[in-house]
């Protein structure tokens, strides 16, 4: 899945942190009473959270990725 651009890694992150957030607030909630009542269920918090490792390490990896890369350069002497 690493065809995404770091921007789109960076958006997909934030969206995931949302909603790490709504279900922090709330994992479940029921609007109503007795047969005509509703339930929402949140997404679940692990899989959330694992979205949320997956960004941050692809992000990582394209950072270091687009960094410049510097080269050294050792001289050797005989003795």
């Amino acid at each position: 899945m690493s065809a995404l651009t770091i921007e789109q890694w960076r958006e997909r992150l934030a969206g995931y942190i949302a909603s790490e957030k709504r279900i922090l607030g709330s994992q479940e909630y029921t609007v109503g009473q007795g047969g005509t009542a509703r339930r929402n269920r949140r997404a679940d918090l692990e899989a959330v959270q694992a979205g949320i490792r997956e960004c941050k390490d692809e992000i990582a990896k394209l950072e270091t990725a687009s960094a410049p890369q510097t080269r050294r350069v050792f001289r050797l002497r005989p003795f």
